[in-house]
């Protein structure tokens, strides 16, 4: 069935505490001011604030609103939203789908990014997405596990294609350095 965004998904738009309430130890809330520190999924967190602005509920999923847009990750426990993301939460609570949903999406919504130098999206390009999803909350869920398990087996493929470059790393260090007596 067809919706508009705002229908199903309650969005949340980031506004920045003033400068001086940011820290770097830990002090206070996680803050996103963009996706600098998006990971494959999940974000890491290197600045925080002592004034919530605006909130994001762990499990939303976080999208960068300015460049570049469309940006996901899914935020891992409550944090602050800065002015270049925002959150959103699916109104049935299927955050998951939600997450693969966007993942989708986010390319029609990158048509109605505005910007000469810097590109953004604002609420109202956001609330007005189309998508086209099933009703039925259990078919959303079936989706969102299937996919998730894909996942799952990139981020272990990528753990063991890093184990595998520090491996060689270290076998080119051992058998190419002017100690091993093994070069020219």
């Amino acid at each position: 069935m067809k919706y508009k965004l705002k229908e199903i998904v309650d969005i949340t738009m980031g506004q920045s505490p003033k400068s001086t309430y940011y820290n770097k130890v830990g002090s206070g809330y996680p803050f996103l001011q963009g996706n600098r520190t998006f990971g494959y999924k999940y974000p890491i967190f290197d600045t925080y604030t002592t004034v919530m602005t605006k909130r994001a509920k762990a499990g939303d999923v976080i999208m960068s609103v300015r460049a570049p847009v469309g940006d996901l990750n899914i935020t891992p426990v409550d944090i602050c939203l800065g002015r270049g993301v925002c959150s959103l939460r699916m109104k049935n609570e299927n955050q998951d789908f939600l997450f693969y949903m966007m993942k989708y999406y986010v390319s029609h919504l990158l048509r109605k990014e505005s910007g000469t130098v810097f590109g953004s999206v604002n609420k109202n390009d956001i609330s007005g997405l189309e998508v086209d999803i099933p009703d039925d909350p259990q078919v959303q869920k079936k989706i969102a596990r299937y996919l998730e398990m894909i996942d799952e087996k990139i981020e272990i493929n990528n753990a063991i294609n890093n184990n595998l470059e520090q491996q060689a790393d270290a076998l080119y260090r051992k058998f190419f350095s002017p100690q091993s007596g093994t070069h020219g």
